[in-house]
């Protein structure tokens, strides 16, 4: 088999990654070929989300494959001579969505947003021209590609389905062991997801996998989460219960262009406030029952862009509603509001699990990786809407908790692949492992069918109520000291660069993660 690996963003860990599975590969006889970007494109997300750093090219350069592997890597630029257009627009939009930070339908319709489609659009037109006659040229059965979702690298998972092979995409995972490996789907693909969560929701755990998936949840709680890509509201304060009412429900809002466009995660709904006026006249609500919390993501700036346009949108709802709002910046902690509420509505926020786990009803607004977990209610639509009934069954909270433990298992052990041998050091320090089966991915190339990494289960759920007793009981740390114990020690190696990149990896190791790179490029 001849594999395809390519990348263009240069971002940790990921060209890490792809040199993983291209040395596995390798070891089993298989050939690889590299596509990378030396310059090429006209422009990318990474030059849009900071026009202000004069080196974006140079460090993704510097960063990329050809500082692992000297041969068999082609750059864009020797293979785009003739452009093709095809979708080059709507590829272009999920990173236009998510340079912007766009929220509400007026932000979509904007002429900021048209204009930044139509500055990303040719440089994915030169992608998908170049991968096309790369595939051709070097005759490849596959291609795995770094995300597949943003221009170039959406560019490049369309060519492969132009050229009739398989496409997988590579990205980090939710807690960083491993691998997310997607067939014929981009990052937010949801199909596999989908299935294995749905094939494993009512089989029981063994002690080792629910305390795992514990250990993972209570660093969560307990703030010590040093795997995850982003951790917020670490610095919390402690916040009573804000508002009035007799009845506790709390909306959690997603940011919208992290998935805009994509199919797998759009709901009926015109918009987002829709969902919330259709939930509040169902439960007979008043205002005074009601909490919005803003995502702290919104506070930050990501590249030249802050959230203010998700906080504007949100605060105009909250108060043509008259509804209690906590603006993203403020410390309260979201933890506090969801142990104290009843209710919590997301719409594919990741705080669903630390609701789950602690048994309270999460109504979805909209797809989510958890909607096939059975921990949810559905409401997607004015219809499902119409039919909600909040459980009042009082083994409902356990129910919810154990399925959400499952599924919380199933997210950082079934799904991600090759866990025992991709082992997550800090968001961007990765060790490797001998002993992975390269076979697993090669099947995962010819036949597109994504296997659990782990297929143990236990006989019944005496194991999960050991575990689930400590959760109920809020233990925390009892939790994260057995999670510690089952990590193995063997921990593996890194993967090597060349020697020149080498010395750049111990300059740049020396940077704080998370710096702001506006006062870095002197702006």
């Amino acid at each position: 088999m001849r594999v395809g690996f390519s990348s263009i963003y240069s971002w940790r860990p990921h060209v890490e990654h792809l040199i993983f599975l291209a040395r596995l590969m390798r070891s089993a006889g298989h050939e690889v070929r590299f596509l990378t970007c030396d310059s090429d494109l006209p422009t990318c997300y990474t030059r849009e989300l900071r026009p202000y750093a004069r080196t974006n090219c140079l460090s993704c350069r510097a960063g990329g494959v050809r500082s692992f592997e000297r041969l068999d890597v082609s750059s864009i630029h020797s293979f785009a001579k003739t452009i093709q257009d095809q979708n080059s627009s709507e590829w272009a939009r999920s990173s236009a969505s998510t340079i912007g930070r766009f929220e509400s339908n007026a932000d979509y319709d904007s002429q900021h947003y048209k204009e930044l489609v139509a500055k990303i659009a040719p440089a994915v037109a030169v992608a998908y021209s170049a991968a096309l006659s790369w595939i051709e040229r070097e005759k490849l059965d596959a291609v795995c590609v770094f995300n597949g979702r943003m221009d170039a690298t959406r560019a490049i998972s369309e060519a492969a389905k132009a050229a009739g092979i398989r496409f997988v995409s590579l990205e980090r995972t939710w807690f960083g062991d491993g691998l997310q490996l997607l067939p014929d789907e981009s990052c937010l693909g949801l199909a596999s997801v989908d299935r294995i969560v749905a094939e494993w929701r009512d089989v029981p755990l063994l002690l080792n996998q629910a305390t795992r998936a514990a250990g993972h949840v209570a660093s969560r709680f307990l703030h010590s989460n040093v795997k995850e890509w982003q951790a917020y509201n670490v610095g919390a304060t402690t916040l009573q219960w804000p508002a009035s009412g007799h009845r506790r429900v709390l909306i959690l809002p997603s940011s919208r262009n992290e998935f805009y466009g994509h199919p797998d995660w759009e709901s009926a709904w015109p918009e987002v406030t829709a969902a919330y006026d259709a939930l509040i006249d169902r439960l007979c609500l008043k205002p005074e029952d009601i909490v919005l919390r803003c995502h702290p993501n919104w506070a930050r700036y990501i590249g030249q862009n802050d959230g203010s346009l998700s906080t504007s949108y949100y605060r105009e709802w909250a108060k043509r509603r008259g509804v209690t709002f906590i603006e993203p910046s403020a410390p309260a902690s979201t933890l506090d509001l969801i142990e104290q509420a009843e209710v919590i509505v997301v719409g594919g926020s990741s705080a669903s699990l630390e609701a789950g786990i602690l048994g309270k009803q999460v109504v979805a607004i909209a797809p989510s990786t958890y909607q096939a977990a059975g921990f949810q209610i559905r409401a997607y639509s004015q219809e499902e809407v119409d039919r909600l009934v909040l459980p009042s069954d009082p083994g409902e909270s356990d129910r919810v908790a154990r399925l959400t433990l499952r599924y919380a298992y199933s997210m950082f052990y079934r799904l991600p692949q090759y866990v025992p041998f991709v082992r997550s050091q800090t968001t961007t320090r990765y060790l490797y492992r001998n002993g992975a089966d390269p076979d697993r991915f090669a099947d995962l190339c010819r036949n597109g069918v994504l296997k659990p990494d782990d297929l143990s289960f236990a006989s019944n759920d005496a194991d999960e109520d050991a575990v689930l007793s400590l959760i109920k009981r809020g233990q925390w740390e009892n939790l994260i000291d057995r999670f510690r114990v089952l990590e193995t020690q063997d921990l593996g190696e890194e993967l090597s660069r060349r020697p020149f990149f080498q010395a750049i990896d111990r300059m740049r190791n020396l940077m704080p993660l998370g710096h702001d790179w506006r006062k870095i490029a002197g702006n």
